[in-house]
């Protein structure tokens, strides 16, 4: 994951001469963005295009804090006054007058405008309630030390020299922030660094190339382990609700099998790049080497907490892996043949797994469960609403007929192969992403991303939205990039150089694997023309 609330954060809003600027200059946008001339664009799709414009222009420039800047589709929507109808699955179709209304072959029944109930069903997106259900998970596993004792046992185990001890953090983080925060494995990781990277000093002096290959192996490889789950990060999640209104369900195994591989060659990839030209002598290797062993020795033997949240992740995780399989017995065995969405029993799964913690006693003479309330409310509650107003403002493009409008508009796009259009995209998010939220990014690419999909539907949104998602996270040149990035830029063991040159390069690395999967791995799994 990429956010945590017990900072850096990359939604608490800015307070500097950008956001001031941008408070107002957000109004002005909008407005001018509805008085464009649009032709073919419905009057209700002018008002979402200047809400689109609104919360882009102060996602970006953080004029306020960016969950709040979510609540504006609660606001506004019900205004507008988009006329939606209800179809045979339950999903709402757009029935606005112009582009959108004359999809429909007859005029559709029920007519009615899109409300505050049918605004709620994106704010309680299954996908967020997944999330919720990560995130303490994640929570009980720092809370017990858990996430510690497995960094410094796989970064114990790489061995003296310089190279083997920089895959041992790399492999720590990567695996790590799979299941929690990005924020929270760089601030368990980076100290551990820090005190290696002392040990490491002989004579009293330390090498400032390990030092800041160290780092920003925590930063890099924490940034890029979160792309293997759907938990991993929150563009992932916001990638999965986009998927969603294109009817595209995908399970927690499906993305992993998309992610893993993505993982699996962006970790060596940094580990090359920043592996080049350390030197430690002997003697430094082995104070290295030592002084992890110290650390995992004060940790002791394994706590009865500990192993307690060991044996409900593995469950969990073991689940979500197979949650294809469950949802086909749950249908077959519980519904008597009716079909349930794998990617709904996620969410179920995930449910089970935090009502497990708060059932299940921690041991040990502690007297309480594995997880109480008062540290449940650690959970990143702006990031959740971050998901429903992005996905809100999605759907309310889609359904005004915005989106349509867009993909007309993209419609020389359909020429261009889509190796190009992924790069491009994907190029354009990195660059985005390296100044502004990657949530708020992909948020707002939501009714493009969607657009362009439609402009090459033989290989499906997934080609495109999946990548878009990931390179969102793909931050790595900046300090302001991401959490992990202003962690590793704030030890003062890395020149902003440093950081730009390698992160340009990974960037790069980043692009053209991305590009790869949107074209091979992302139609194979989760499907063609959604």
């Amino acid at each position: 994951m990429s956010e945590a609330n017990d900072t850096p954060s990359e939604i608490a809003g800015g307070t500097g001469r950008v956001a001031r600027v941008g408070l107002w200059l957000g109004p002005l946008l909008a407005v001018g963005a509805y008085l464009l001339p649009t032709p073919g664009l419905a009057h209700e799709a002018k008002l979402v295009l200047a809400l689109l414009v609104l919360m882009a222009t102060w996602w970006i420039t953080e004029a306020i804090p960016l969950a709040a800047t979510a609540l504006l589709p609660i606001v506004a929507i019900p205004l507008i006054g988009i006329d939606v109808t209800v179809t045979a699955r339950g999903t709402l179709a757009c029935a606005t007058e112009g582009l959108c209304l004359a999809a429909f072959e007859t005029a559709p029944g029920a007519i009615r405008p899109m409300g505050l109930g049918d605004l709620g069903t994106y704010y309680s997106n299954p996908v967020v309630l997944l999330y919720i259900g990560g995130f303490l998970l994640g929570i009980a596993i720092e809370r017990w030390g858990l996430s510690t004792r497995i960094a410094y046992g796989l970064v114990s185990r790489g061995g003296a020299r310089p190279g083997l001890m920089l895959a041992g953090f790399i492999a720590a983080a990567g695996f790590i922030s799979m299941w929690i925060s990005n924020t929270s494995t760089s601030l368990i990781l980076t100290p551990l660094a820090l005190s290696v990277a002392a040990g490491s000093a002989v004579n009293g002096r330390e090498d400032p190339k390990f030092a800041a290959a160290l780092v920003l192996a925590v930063a890099y490889a924490a940034t890029v382990g979160g792309l293997a789950t759907p938990i991993g990060t929150p563009p992932n999640g916001i990638a999965l609700t986009q998927l969603r209104l294109q009817g595209i369900e995908v399970s927690f195994g499906q993305w992993m099998a998309v992610g893993v591989p993505v993982v699996i060659v962006l970790l060596p990839m940094a580990w090359f790049i920043l592996s080049r030209g350390l030197k430690v002598d002997a003697k430094g290797a082995a104070g290295a080497q030592a002084r992890v062993r110290e650390e995992l020795a004060k940790l002791g033997p394994l706590s009865q907490p500990e192993a307690r949240v060991a044996m409900i992740f593995f469950l969990i995780a073991g689940l979500w892996m197979i949650s294809t399989l469950v949802a086909d017995w749950i249908g077959a065995v519980l519904l008597g043949g009716a079909r349930i969405d794998s990617g709904h029993v996620d969410t179920i799964i995930a449910t089970i797994g935090a009502l497990l913690l708060f059932i299940v006693p921690a041991g040990g003479g502690n007297g309480r469960p594995l997880l109480n309330w008062a540290e449940a409310q650690r959970i990143p509650w702006g990031i959740l609403i971050l998901f429903g107003g992005g996905l809100a403002l999605a759907a309310a493009a889609e359904l005004s007929g915005l989106s349509p409008w867009l993909a007309k508009g993209l419609e020389g796009l359909t020429g261009v192969h889509p190796a190009l259009v992924i790069l491009l995209i994907g190029l354009l998010v990195i660059v985005i992403t390296e100044f502004a939220s990657n949530i708020a990014t992909i948020s707002l690419m939501g009714p493009v991303l969607l657009s362009v999909a439609g402009t090459h539907e033989s290989l499906g949104a997934a080609s495109f939205i999946v990548p878009a998602a990931m390179a969102a996270s793909m931050g790595f040149a900046m300090p302001v990039g991401s959490a992990s990035n202003a962690i590793a830029y704030g030890t003062g063991k890395v020149r902003q150089a440093d950081m730009i040159r390698r992160g340009l390069i990974m960037n790069l690395c980043a692009l053209i694997v991305l590009t790869i999967v949107g074209l091979t791995l992302a139609p194979a799994v989760l499907g063609g023309a959604g």
